[in-house]
């Protein structure tokens, strides 16, 4: 007790020292705080996002109307299962709309058997006109638009080529969403499998479909499953279960979440023995996700542990403020029969008592903070808030001591080491770490991971299965890590030579001037101006890195969007529509230029493959096509090729590994006639080799002129418009909406970059960098006030013995004023190129996140100005406020201290 109170005590007694620890504590404290709290929060989101993107969570293959009537029943009464659901999928050989223009027929495609309420429970189905009615029918817009056929017309769907049409009564106009899944093929064993959606659907309450429908066709098993989805191939019905689970059954990161969709799953499979086995969409999606999330914490560490070590760094340097006045207390307290543990004790007490106040305003600070950043709350609750600030306090008793100790055994090891050069004449040895040459192996080492990656493209691979792994994400740390190590050591083990060295060839030749005096002084004090160097040095590398790294981060993601989407606007509109709407996009105010795609699917061999049909020489005006899109040429170049032979085509690169295929080479593929409803082959000829081309997938696809695209299936053309805006993408997205009508879907790229930044395939690092820099920003600040405090406390009586004999306070303040310019210079000079190297090799290592690659850095030059001039605003101001303590010295205490 009497320990604790002395400790206690002495923080009152200098109120001043222990305030400046505390805020510097709780700086360091509440940066870790915050990046805790924001990765918790990241990967929360990422859960939610990965579930509000699958519109059906699991989908179970039934035998009949009746099973499924029984199973969705049982589905629904489960806890955690939001509403489950009897569906149907089912082909149709032809359809007809006998009007007054006369009798119109149509190809295949495809019916959806849904309940009268599917649309309070799903939302695959987005009503246009009319509504769900017992005996009719729904078209979607495509098929309305080929029959021309509206509400209150009677139209014939035929089940089989051969069966008798049945006929029914239009009571509604809609778009059907997420057709890829719906029509799926559902086998369980393999999972949700990729089908090309058909091209005209038919939706039908499931009651009257399975009445007048169904009946002359036969029910899928999982057996007789073929390749499902595409229009004609589905011989059959295929009675489904979809559910929905309730999204607050799942929390916590996406891995946590698939386990519990897993297990919530298989209850309610075990529940129903035998009845049903789920394809589950949502665990797909959340594997994926949970992949990408390993991506994001990975990308958090690389990021966040440097800015967390300098941070601490700082809580030394304050504590190394206060370590003579703590020697000269320690040594009091040892002549007065104090043991080394009750030494030990003092420290554990005032830490404690420091790190309990600094902790639990950091983890305050960091609470209060994150939600300002990313807009919203975090979701932590009452139970996570308090782990948070227990953390903080926990982490700040902890650096709190550690920083004591540490800077009371520096003192004491820098008087036993000037004791040994004194007595011997030659210093004590060197550390292991030095005799090893740790630092140079560290940075050499670091450099060659680095040109390995450069030479092999080496990538971080993500294993995507139950429980998802990082391969080799150790090596993806290595050379950043490994830099920051070597440098900080290398920094260490110098010890200021270098600026004692030039500091000394300097004073060898301005004599007796005050420069010359200035000079002398940096070399005494070249390890104390190496300290700061260190500390400062790396702060702003790391601010540099950050900063570098998250602008071209940001850039590339916006790229990233063009790519994913297209262009700056895209509108997808039913087939044919596409070349009407143009002139009227046109003429909205913005619009730059435009051009006409049409999405369809080939076959290829036995692979089915999105084609794009576009006009080659307009499509360059509309969107951005890099040369690095393309193999054997640039852009300019491959569509120049493509526009002079009108049967050409570009085929992906995957697939002319897979085929053997070379420039020049007849493909023959399989495409579907829009007039017959079958597949029919079309000659293409190969007139280029593509990467990656707007709104396509990343691994198989083609892109041939639309004219003969057109021409060989017989279709109605376009069903797509690349839209190029000058100015605000958004604000030109609803004026397009406005003015192509209703009917169509209206994209803009920065929906889609919202939307890939927060997918983390591309990981959102807008909220963690606005962290960190807000926080470099403050600590480079705190750091340059702490290095002049710890100068002036160490040269107290230096400079009172320098005002003694008589010199002015102005050239007193001198000493100050240059060393703090020498270590901001320095500082200054080492962010940057440190800095830059950092953010290069991060960007080398995380290449596979960018597609495309960045073609060079993003500079956000207004953050590093700003960067810079907190340090050199922080640097003026702390030595003015010492020079201004320095005048008030009282002379005669200051040279009487031991």
């Amino acid at each position: 007790m009497t320990l604790a109170r002395y400790a206690l005590l002495g923080l009152l007694r200098a109120p001043g020292r222990g305030l400046v620890r505390i805020v510097t504590l709780a700086t360091a404290v509440a940066l870790l705080g915050a990046m805790l709290v924001f990765v918790s929060h990241s990967l929360r989101a990422t859960t939610s996002n990965a579930v509000a993107a699958v519109s059906i969570a699991w989908q179970g293959p039934v035998g009949s109307y009746t099973a499924a009537q029984q199973v969705a029943a049982g589905t629904t009464r489960q806890t955690g299962v939001a509403v489950a659901m009897a569906t149907a999928t089912a082909p149709f050989a032809s359809a007809t709309n006998a009007s007054a223009n006369g009798t119109i027929h149509t190809g295949q495609g495809a019916v959806l058997a849904v309940p009268a309420d599917y649309l309070t429970g799903f939302s695959t189905i987005r009503i246009l006109q009319g509504s769900i009615i017992p005996g009719g029918v729904v078209l979607d817009q495509q098929l309305a638009a080929t029959l021309q056929a509206g509400i209150g017309d009677t139209v014939s769907l035929a089940p089989t080529a051969t069966a008798t049409p049945r006929q029914y009564k239009v009571t509604g106009v809609a778009v059907v969403s997420s057709t890829n899944t719906l029509f799926a093929p559902l086998d369980p064993r393999a999972g949700p499998a990729p089908a090309q959606p058909p091209a005209q659907i038919a939706i039908m309450p499931i009651e009257g479909f399975a009445q007048t429908y169904a009946s002359a066709l036969p029910s899928l098993t999982a057996a007789s499953i073929g390749t499902g989805a595409i229009p004609g191939a589905q011989d059959g019905v295929q009675w489904q279960v979809q559910a929905r689970i309730d999204t607050s059954a799942l929390n916590g990161d996406p891995s946590s979440a698939l386990q519990q969709a897993t297990s919530l799953r298989n209850r309610v499979e075990r529940s129903l023995p035998g009845q049903v086995q789920f394809v589950d969409n949502l665990a797909a999606t959340l594997t994926l996700a949970a992949g990408d999330a390993l991506y994001a914490e990975a990308l958090y560490i690389l990021l966040a542990i440097p800015g967390a070590l300098v941070a601490l760094g700082l809580v030394y340097l304050a504590a190394l403020g206060t370590a003579e006045e703590d020697r000269r207390a320690l040594a009091l307290l040892r002549a007065r029969g104090a043991r080394r543990r009750d030494l030990v004790t003092l420290a554990v007490v005032e830490s404690v008592a420091l790190g309990t106040i600094a902790g639990a305003g950091g983890g305050v600070t960091a609470l209060t903070l994150v939600p300002r950043i990313v807009d919203g709350p975090v979701g932590l609750g009452p139970a996570g808030a308090a782990a948070t600030i227990l953390a903080c306090v926990v982490l700040a008793c902890a650096g709190a001591l550690a920083a004591r100790l540490g800077a009371s055994l520096g003192v004491r090891r820098g008087q036993v080491r000037d004791q040994r050069v004194g007595s011997s004449g030659e210093p004590g040895r060197a550390p292991l770490w030095q005799r090893l040459w740790v630092d140079l192996v560290a940075i050499a080492t670091s450099l060659l991971v680095y040109w390995f990656t450069l030479r092999t493209g080496f990538a971080a691979v993500v294993s995507p299965d139950a429980n998802p792994t990082l391969s080799l994400s150790v090596y993806m740390l290595f050379a950043p890590a490994l830099l920051w190590i070597g440098v900080t050591l290398l920094l260490v083990r110098l010890r200021g030579r270098a600026i004692t060295w030039l500091a000394r060839r300097g004073a060898s030749t301005t004599g007796g001037t005050l420069g010359g005096f200035l000079l002398a002084s940096v070399t005494r004090r070249g390890a104390a101006i190496n300290r700061g160097l260190v500390l400062v040095g790396l702060l702003l590398a790391f601010g540099v890195e950050l900063g570098v790294f998250a602008s071209t981060y940001q850039q590339q993601a916006r790229v990233d969007a063009q790519l994913t989407i297209g262009a700056d606007v895209v509108v997808s509109t039913p087939a044919g529509s596409a070349a009407r709407l143009a002139p009227r996009v046109s003429a909205v105010p913005g619009v730059s230029a435009t051009t006409l795609v049409n999405h369809t699917y080939a076959y290829i061999g036995p692979d089915l493959q999105d084609t794009y049909g576009i006009d080659a020489a307009t499509i360059s005006r509309a969107t951005r096509l890099r040369d690095s899109y393309f193999i054997g040429g640039g852009a300019v170049d491959l569509m120049h090729r493509l526009a002079s032979v009108p049967d050409g085509i570009l085929v992906s690169k995957e697939t002319v590994t897979d085929y053997a295929l070379a420039i020049g080479d007849l493909v023959n593929l399989r495409v579907l006639d829009a007039a017959s409803g079958a597949f029919v082959v079309a000659p293409f000829h190969v007139v280029g080799i593509v990467q990656e081309f707007p709104s396509a997938p990343k691994d198989s696809f083609m892109v041939a002129n639309d004219t003969y695209l057109t021409h060989v299936t017989h279709g109605a053309g376009a069903n797509g418009v690349f839209i190029r805006v000058d100015g605000n993408a958004t604000l030109a997205g609803r004026q397009i909406a406005i003015a192509a009508g209703g009917g169509v879907s209206v994209r803009t790229i920065d929906e889609q970059t919202r939307q890939t930044v927060s997918s983390i395939t591309t990981v959102d690092l807008a909220g963690i960098s606005r962290i960190e820099e807000v926080f470099a920003v403050i600590l480079a600040a705190i750091a340059l006030t702490l290095l002049i405090s710890v100068a002036l406390a160490e040269r107290r009586q230096e400079l009172a013995t320098m005002a003694a004999i008589g010199a002015p306070i102005r050239d007193i303040a001198a000493f100050l004023w240059s060393e703090a310019a020498i270590i901001v210079g320095g500082a200054l000079a080492l962010a940057l190129a440190l800095g830059l190297l950092l953010a290069e090799m991060l960007t080398a290592m995380l290449t596979h996140v960018f597609d495309p690659p960045p073609d060079a850095l993003a500079i956000p030059w207004p953050y590093l100005g700003l960067l810079a001039g907190s340090a050199i605003a922080a640097a003026v101001l702390s030595t003015l406020v010492a020079v201004r303590r320095l005048q008030r010295l009282s002379l005669g205490t200051v040279l009487r201290e031991q």
